[in-house]
């Protein structure tokens, strides 16, 4: 086996300085898709799946509260046993989603801790230099004309951007993955800008009941 290395180490000292910038540059890239594919992808799936969980729970709890206002309706008019039933259950599984949806949202890092999250693992990291970090605008659940008048539960995202070598970036995105709190990863952006430097543009988000985001 040293043999085998030493072998191949003489053939990479005998390349033209060309050569070896364009083996480094690929042994980076196919070192990031390793790590994408192992370390983030399977979290940013989850993260997609669950949202889309939460938005048909979401859509599906406002179906249920149109159909009870129907049926109240009904009931003014011309009271009946089978359509009391029929409202006790609806409002029964309302209350059932309500609280499964309020039990994602308590398990979540509020809207006010996500920023400082990130400017404190980043405080506690060497070698990174931080570019931007902000809040952005509040989005809903639900899209398209039912968010118009929406007052349910809202998307905080937080966009993060550093710079610094590869073994210091992955090292702080080891650290927010392995912390004990709960949010989700929007989209992961690394871009070798003059190596050994690179640029991490990230962002993640978390939910919360009001529009406006809560501080950071």
């Amino acid at each position: 086996m040293k043999a085998h290395w030493q072998k191949l180490s003489e053939k990479f000292s005998n390349l033209s300085s060309r050569e070896k910038w364009l083996i480094t540059i690929c042994s980076i890239v196919v070192v990031v898709m390793v790590i994408f594919t192992m370390l983030l992808e399977p979290a940013i799936n989850d993260n997609r799946a669950l949202n889309r969980q939460i938005s048909v729970t979401e859509q599906s709890n406002m179906r249920l509260e149109a159909e009870i206002l129907t049926i109240t309706a009904k009931l003014k008019k011309d009271p009946d046993q089978a359509i009391n039933i029929e409202y006790k259950r609806l409002l029964k599984e309302s209350q059932t989603l309500s609280e499964k949806l309020a039990k994602v949202i308590d398990s979540l890092i509020s809207p006010s801790q996500m920023a400082k999250l990130l400017e404190d693992v980043l405080a506690g990291s060497k070698g990174l230099h931080l570019v931007s970090l902000e809040s952005l605008k509040a989005e809903p659940i639900i899209s398209g004309e039912a968010s118009e008048n929406y007052a349910g539960y809202y998307l905080h995202p937080v966009r993060l951007e550093l710079t610094g070598n590869y073994f210091a970036i992955l090292k702080y995105l080891e650290t927010l993955e392995s912390l004990p709190v709960n949010y989700y990863w929007r989209s992961f952006s690394y871009q070798v800008d003059a190596y050994p430097k690179a640029r991490l543009i990230l962002e993640v988000y978390t939910l919360g009941t009001r529009q406006e985001f809560i501080g950071g």
